[in-house]
């Protein structure tokens, strides 16, 4: 099925194919409906500036909430002391940086992307650290306990 767009503009029509172009699709996130819009389900970027803007930005937000899980203290949440919770952290950082190998790495410039995947290597090896900490101390505390008389 071919998907095009008829455009209008001064008394001028205008075809476009969706398949020809090459751009960077993405959903919406936010969650403000008017009762007389438009809801716009997806939308489609073509210009490489406003692709590496919106790339950006979502890189960003995503590292900020990885960096945040990273450095929960103990004493706000018990789920930053289950080791569970950080190996499926540890998870969604390698997924994520598989996505951003994927997906993003066409739309991004080089110099921009090597710093990312150096940003996203810290935090797998600041995540791995954590997580052998939390095993470690996990033993050390079963051995004390079994060794009391």
């Amino acid at each position: 099925m071919n998907k095009h767009y008829l455009i209008i503009k001064d008394n001028k029509i205008c075809y476009i194919k969706c398949e020809a172009l090459d751009g960077f699709a993405f959903k919406p996130t936010n969650g403000i409906f008017i009762d007389d819009g438009v809801v716009v389900a997806k939308i489609i970027v073509f210009k490489k500036e406003f692709i590496e803007l919106v790339l950006k930005r979502k890189i960003r937000n995503k590292l900020n909430i990885y960096l945040t899980m990273l450095l929960e203290d103990a004493t706000d949440d018990d789920a930053s002391d289950d080791p569970e919770f950080v190996r499926a952290v540890l998870d969604d950082v390698s997924r994520y940086k598989a996505l951003v190998t994927n997906k993003y790495r066409k739309y991004l410039e080089k110099r921009y992307y090597e710093v990312l995947q150096t940003k996203i290597a810290i935090i797998e090896e600041e995540l791995r650290a954590k997580l052998v900490y939390l095993l470690y101390d996990k033993d050390i505390e079963e051995k004390q306990v079994g060794k009391s008389r």
